[in-house]
């Protein structure tokens, strides 16, 4: 913001100083110098980092992890579903082939052989039954005393999901996308939806959530039959959904396999808008330019639907609630992360290419190549780190002290730079380890910073590491000082007409008759760098442009030096990038002014300078001479000026307007001119006057008769 005083004009030929008009520059902001502190001490701070054996909490803090050791492996591919039954019994489904097993502690008992390619989901029922669905063929199967009992088929596609709604059991299906219920004869066809399959259900009170696989979409189907549009992902396929005890619904979204477009059978058209998928255009979100592979979802308890997090990489494809997080399994690489409601970070990363289901709210996870079962088996004693999120800077900075809290003796942390914005090849090795909660950063300056901490085993949730802040201040650099100019002479800026003084306001002085009026309208407005234009005669203003990386408050110097080497000083310690210089104060000679700059109040203790100076400019405070002379019916004029051009020369009779004389060699351009105008009859009051480049003014008068 620029602010500019509008001091009184003060007649600098009365003057033996050097009276300034200033427009100054109000400083804001914080100095670049100035100590600051980068503090991570939320979840959204902290979900921007990534660990291993270390969970974010919603209250921001980072504590160790539980983590999950293989209970068994089987020979099967993949662990498709699981229940744990009333009596705390884990049982697991498996495809290629489809098979029961019962997983007692590190050992797995194979219950039956199942018809089917897979087992798609298990739903563990009060009265202490097992219902098993499966696909290719798309079966219901009830498992009791020791026995598979099928109690449902599909004609068409296969049962992905099951789940209890409004006293029934509902199986989600596909292709088509269709909703059964289990009835005394079986299945029956409950509802049909506007996609290729029903994914993955979650009852909502009064209503049934579906997630589809074609369109992916999340669909609301109430007691009453009436479906409602809930989100429309711009992935493929909803994969699995849970509730949160808020009522906020968490959904993973993934590109599924391409639907197929079914063949019409016979009696039949072309088959409707609301199954045929097959020419769905996708159009898929991206993270930093790449393409993402899926995404986690948050529907709100009033239905804003947020994307909480996108991975480029990672498949999302199940999740669960874990009693204050959601945990979500990937693959390509098997990873557990736990998201809370800003963000999430991986927990661990487990020994397969997928995890594919979450059961018993986080207590065993079930995996795809190899197909294993795993449960979670507490704080372990193996290394428990946390990465944050490089924190990159606009320009080098020195690392001050950092601070861990609560302070632990067994907390490490350690640090590392770099130039880029991403840790690469180029960044400096990670420092060696610190503890104790508090030290010096030790690197030298640089533009980017990361922090690693590492979670001792004896620091057992819910103790966790609650703040952690680095101290840094820029690297001081030189200001700079730009474009110093000079304006021309007699030209003043100022935000406001001046209180008083023979200030005229206009491009160029026009005198419309011998007497000329202050207050009197100019021609087209002027536009200034900075304030309104006005004229007086005697100053010349100067500006000038500095610049200061660091966003320093400047103080500026200034000296007029005269050709010859001699300096005077004009002020100290200003504040100014613009001043107007009364310079009837100096003798007539050719000068330039001198600015230095310094930082010097933000940096007491290493202030940095820079100099520039103006270009050469004249002072001429001395007005032209005159000489008018008669010779014959004509009146000659001779003007004279020792320093500057003549730039007008006028005449008038009587008091009447001036009249511009024109010199004898046709052009008004150098120190003597010569010029003349007719005599006239009868007696005369004759008044010239001459002005040279500076504005200084010459008159004289003669009688004519």
């Amino acid at each position: 913001m620029t602010v500019c005083s509008r001091p009184a004009f003060v007649s600098g030929r009365a003057s033996g100083s050097l009276f300034l008009l200033v427009c100054f520059i109000a400083a804001g902001g914080v100095s670049g110098t100035e100590t600051q502190r980068w503090v991570s001490d939320t979840a959204s701070d902290l979900l921007q980092g990534h660990g291993s054996g270390v969970a974010v909490t919603d209250d921001g803090r980072l504590v160790r992890a539980v983590v999950w050791s293989e209970a068994v492996s089987l020979s099967e591919p993949v662990v498709m579903a699981g229940a744990i039954t009333g009596d705390g019994e884990l049982i697991v489904g498996t495809g290629f082939p489809a098979r029961l097993y019962r997983i007692n502690r590190n050992e797995a008992t194979l219950l039956t052989d199942l018809p089917g390619e897979q087992v798609t989901s298990l739903l563990a029922m009060p009265s202490g039954e097992l219902l098993v669905a499966t696909l290719s063929p798309g079966l219901l199967l009830r498992w009791r005393g020791g026995e598979a009992e099928e109690v449902g088929r599909l004609g068409e596609g296969g049962i992905w999901d099951l789940a209890q709604f409004d006293g029934a059991v509902v199986a989600a299906a596909g292709p088509p996308a269709s909703l059964y219920r289990l009835a005394e004869q079986g299945l029956e066809r409950w509802s049909e939806l506007p996609d290729a399959h029903a994914r993955c259900l979650e009852p909502s009170g009064d209503s049934l959530l579906v997630g589809t696989s074609g369109k992916g979409l999340i669909l609301r189907l109430w007691r009453s039959g009436q479906i409602t549009l809930v989100a429309d992902s711009p992935f493929t396929e909803i994969s699995d959904m849970t509730l949160a005890p808020d009522g906020s619904l968490w959904a993973v979204a993934l590109v599924g396999e391409p639907p197929q477009k079914p063949e019409p059978q016979p009696g039949q058209g072309q088959p409707t808008a609301t199954t045929d998928t097959s020419a769905l255009s996708l159009d898929l979100p991206k993270v930093n330019g790449t393409t993402a592979s899926s995404e986690v979802l948050r529907l709100t308890p009033e239905g804003a639907l947020l994307k909480v997090h996108r991975f480029t990489k990672q498949v999302a494809s199940s999740l669960a609630w874990d009693d204050g997080g959601v945990l979500v399994g990937t693959g390509f690489e098997g990873e557990v992360w736990r998201f809370v409601t800003s963000g999430g970070a991986r927990l661990a990363t487990v020994d397969a290419v997928q995890v594919v289901a979450i059961v018993g709210g986080g207590s065993v996870l079930l995996t795809q190549g190899p197909g294993s079962v795993l449960r979670r088996s507490g704080v372990d004693g193996g290394p428990a780190t946390y990465r944050s999120a490089a924190k990159e800077l606009e320009r080098p900075v020195r690392f001050g002290e950092f601070r861990v809290e609560p302070p632990h003796e067994q907390v490490r942390i350690r640090f590392r730079s770099g130039v880029s914005g991403a840790p690469d090849e180029l960044w400096l090795p990670w420092s060696d380890w610190q503890t104790g909660g508090t030290g010096t950063v030790p690197l030298a300056p640089a533009r980017s910073l990361q922090w690693e901490i590492e979670l001792p085993v004896s620091l057992h949730p819910p103790e966790g590491v609650e703040r952690v802040e680095v101290a840094y201040r820029e690297v001081n650099l030189a200001p700079r000082l730009e474009e110093v100019e000079v304006g021309e002479p007699g030209a003043v800026y100022l935000d406001g007409p001046p209180p008083a003084g023979p200030v005229i306001e206009a491009e160029h002085p026009d005198f419309s008759g011998i007497f000329t009026a202050a207050d009197e309208p100019s021609g087209a407005p002027n536009k200034p760098k900075q304030g309104k234009k006005y004229w007086r005669v005697g100053y010349r203003t100067v500006s000038w442009k500095a610049v200061d990386d660091n966003q320093d408050p400047l103080l500026f110097t200034l000296k007029l030096e005269r050709r010859d080497g001699f300096q005077l000083p004009v002020r100290e310690r200003l504040e100014t990038t613009q001043l107007a210089l009364d310079t009837t104060a100096v003798p007539d000679a050719t000068y330039r002014l001198l600015i230095e700059a310094t930082d010097e109040p933000r940096n007491p203790a290493d202030p940095l300078q820079a100099t520039a100076s103006s270009q050469w400019f004249v002072v001429d405070n001395t007005p032209p001479t005159l000489a008018v002379e008669r010779r014959g019916a004509r009146w000659q004029v001779v003007a004279r000026d020792a320093i500057s051009p003549l730039v007008r020369v006028e005449w008038s009779r009587d008091g009447e307007r001036w009249l511009a004389l024109a010199p004898d060699d046709g052009v008004l351009d150098g120190r003597e001119e010569s010029l003349g105008f007719p005599v006239a009859s009868g007696r005369h009051l004759v008044v010239v006057r001459a002005y040279d480049e500076q504005h200084n003014r010459a008159v004289v008068g003669v009688v004519e008769e």
